[in-house]
């Protein structure tokens, strides 16, 4: 192990005593706080959706009822679960509400109290990763000092169907068949137009049967309701586990029997790995910081996106974008949400990400143009917004910055250099280098050469150089970077506007302004008339007065604002607005056009906010060292955690849309990581950069065991009297590390007990 240790012997002293928050795996409780919020159970090959009172109601809108129950993903298996518990002869009490719900990176639990006189009823479940499929444990206390014998009734409705879209691709729905299996105690159910099956039954059959009267149970689909019935004996003040297993498979009836025997099998080992699993993610890249809150939040968005990356045959593995709505891929979210696995040491997800979205694209497109959304049945919903192709390319350097993985940038620079030649070819028609189309916004009518695309593709420009050269492609090299320069010079040029102090939406013409402004009046219309709220029509007033104003203006090509949407932050998040500009521009939003959790989405409809445009104006913020101003932005995303699910944030803030959103780590581990502990790695080179940069009142922090190629580094920064101390440590040979620190007067400087001087730039290798 490398270890550099630099010591800054200063004229005052402070310290600030460390603070822990609590361990994320000893798990979060909703401490009884509306049970019919959502939560999902989450693994790489099925995931459960239901609400924190341990019911299975009707949920979502993509198919309307259906995104909740048991999925293994493409196919629903189950709309979910109901349960009874009584003495043997006596009355069943159902379990319909439980008191406490508690998540766990791992799995949930669910506490019901005292069901019976002296009878406790808890139920803890999850999904094995690796296997498609659901173990829920109901657990049995008896408090009394006589044995129990109780009778546990089960219901379970199938509703093996299809994921979104799937009627695209000529796949419907058809009613299920449900058998039971005395010889294994089990229910086999299947769709009777495809090979679709679910089997589901008792680790240990405690005589285990079938009844004629299941608990009554409606929901939408063309599911059935089968039912079973359990003896369960315990002890005086003992407990008692019954263990159910769920197991299924979207392709035959033999591959659902043997998911089920393995989980039956190895359900114990299966839950001992997944907590493992955990316990390695939390602890690579972990972070101690002053801030508690801060500090538990980073863990659990890393452990949020963890919950959603999907492993789908047939189609790849990748992280998808959040729960309930779209636990599906997308171009725009996977780049954002790669950038934040990168950030805290998660590589290998990132590069399955990017390889299951260039197939994807291939697949579809096949001509460098990168999709924007797909279904884990593989329907596509819609080819690529323009800056999804430019994301993508940028997000392939970062990767390869991070890993150094020569192999995978061979791999995938034949993409890069595809799909720059859609964006500046097929999607570049005057050549002025500012790609056209739709972009992050999607707003109807903004189709143009807008600000999102532009920048991004100034920045795919710039990481395909940067491939090439690790390649040794030098023609290539100088080619994208002279692209990226002119570029960067042209954005600075021609989308600022000196006296709306911003940067346009868009740059193009007369008539598209007056079509942005046509189409967002009928964007705000879609719903109907008689669904119109008064603030739907104060904006369509607004946008009828632009069209007038704008049909006024000299027919000239330009730079326009007409939804001042916050992605006119993107040359300032990237780094290549200068620096008073930028500093002008963050402090105008900051002042006009942010709520109480950051930036409107639009600063005319001043109305919604979400995490990823709160989160990029924190990476904003951050890439010109305003670091407090950036951890405000990240601190709004902090108020938000655990409105909804013990542990998440919504996608929409503060607590409406997505309940669990993987890109939301984008805007808490990309400031913290890359600015706050200010690393840059360079890993190709076997070099990494440090600079940090202290928010107000911080002294003491540390990053440990973050993967940045094949090495582990480890960062720390403390102040121990008039000392401030700085330690690097690395667990492979040849690197090279290199600390910019502030260089402040009356300092000196020791590296590794020898005095050391900085270079003019306060640099230290």
């Amino acid at each position: 192990m490398n270890v550099l240790l630099l010591s800054l012997a200063l004229l005052t002293s402070a310290t600030l005593p460390a603070q822990h928050p609590p361990p994320a795996m000893d798990g979060i409780s909703n401490q009884g706080r509306n049970g019919s919020d959502p939560y999902v159970t989450a693994g790489d090959r099925s995931y459960a959706i239901g609400t924190q009172d341990g019911n299975f109601p009707d949920l979502g809108s993509h198919v309307p009822g259906e995104m909740g129950g048991i999925w293994v993903p493409p196919v629903k298996l189950l709309d979910g679960l109901w349960a009874a518990v009584g003495e043997s002869g006596g009355q069943e009490v159902p379990l319909s509400r439980a008191g406490e719900f508690i998540n766990y990176p791992y799995g949930n639990r669910f506490r019901y109290g005292a069901v019976l006189d002296g009878l406790e009823v808890e139920r803890f479940q999850f999904s094995p990763d690796g296997h498609p499929g659901l173990i829920v444990q109901y657990t049995f206390t008896n408090t009394s000092a006589h044995p129990r014998a109780l009778t546990f009734r089960l219901a379970a409705r199938t509703d093996l169907s299809p994921v979104w879209l799937s009627e695209k691709i000529g796949i419907e729905d058809a009613p299920d068949v449900v058998a039971w299996d005395p010889k294994g105690s089990r229910y086999t159910a299947q769709d009777q137009g495809h090979p679709w099956f679910a089997v589901w039954g008792a680790a240990a059959a405690a005589g285990g049967q079938p009844v004629a009267d299941p608990l009554p149970i409606k929901a939408a689909g063309m599911g059935v309701v089968a039912g079973s019935r359990y003896r369960i004996s315990v002890r005086p003040h003992d407990s008692s586990t019954l263990t159910l297993v769920i197991a299924g498979s979207a392709r035959s009836k033999r591959e659902a029997e043997t998911n089920y025997a393995v989980l039956l099998r190895t359900h114990p080992a299966l839950l001992k790995k997944k907590k493992a699993h955990y316990a390695a993610l939390i602890g690579r890249g972990r972070i101690a910081i002053p801030d508690q809150r801060l500090q538990q939040v980073y863990d659990w968005v890393r452990i949020n996106a963890e919950w959603l990356v999907r492993d789908v045959p047939g189609i790849g593995r990748g992280v998808t974008a959040g729960f309930m709505e779209y636990p599906w891929w997308f171009g725009t979210d996977g780049a954002y949400s790669v950038q934040a696995m990168l950030a805290a040491g998660d590589p290998d997800i990132a590069r399955q990400t990017l390889r299951l979205l260039r197939n994807q694209s291939a697949k579809f497109n096949g001509n460098g143009r990168i999709i924007h959304e797909v279904s884990t049945y593989g329907a596509l919903s819609h080819p690529g917004n323009t800056q999804e192709t430019a994301q993508f390319i940028m997000t392939v350097g970062q990767t390869v910055d991070w890993t150094g993985d020569r192999a995978f940038a061979r791999e995938m620079y034949p993409a890069m250099k595809q799909g720059l030649k859609w964006l500046l070819g097929d999607m570049d028609a005057d050549g002025n280098l500012f790609p056209g189309g739709y972009g992050i916004t999607e707003i109807l009518g903004l189709n143009a050469e807008l600000i999102d695309v532009s920048v991004y593709t100034q920045q795919a420009l710039l990481a395909a150089a940067k491939v090439a050269a690790v390649l040794g492609e030098q023609s290539d090299r100088d080619r994208y970077q002279r692209l990226a320069s002119e570029l960067k010079r042209k954005i600075n040029d021609r989308f600022w506007l000196e006296e709306e102090v911003s940067y346009a939406d868009f740059y193009g013409t007369r008539d598209q302004a007056i079509g942005a402004a046509e189409g967002a009046i009928k964007q705000i219309n879609l719903p109907g008339p008689d669904k119109l709220t008064a603030r739907d029509r104060e904006l369509i007033g607004y946008y009828e007065r632009l069209r007038a104003k704008l049909a006024a203006m000299p027919d000239t090509t330009r730079g326009w604002i007409t939804n001042r949407n916050w992605v006119v932050a993107t040359p300032i998040e990237v780094g290549i607005a200068p620096r008073d500009r930028a500093i002008r521009v963050l402090d105008r939003i900051r002042r006009n056009d942010v709520g109480e959790y950051g930036p409107y989405l639009s600063a005319v409809g001043r109305q919604a906010m979400m995490t990823i445009s709160t989160g990029v104006l924190a990476v904003a913020e951050a890439q010109y060292g305003r670091i407090d101003q950036s951890l405000w932005y990240t601190g709004r995303i902090v108020e938000t955690f655990n409105r909804k699910l013990p542990g998440s944030i919504s996608e929409m803030m503060p607590d409406y849309g997505c309940f669990v959103q993987a890109w939301t780590s984008y805007g808490v581990v990309v400031p913290l990581v890359q600015h706050v502990f200010g690393i840059r790695p360079d890993a190709p080179n076997k070099t990494v950069v440090f600079q940090p940069h202290l928010p107000t009142g911080w002294e003491d922090m540390s990053i440990a065991d973050l993967p940045v190629g094949a090495n582990l580094i480890s960062f720390a920064r403390a102040r121990t009297g008039k000392r401030i101390e700085y330690r690097i440590e690395g667990t492979e040979p040849g690197w090279r590390y290199v600390l910019k620190a502030e260089q402040l007067p009356g300092t000196r400087y020791f590296l590794n007990g020898k005095s050391v001087t900085p270079d003019s730039a306060g640099v230290l290798k």
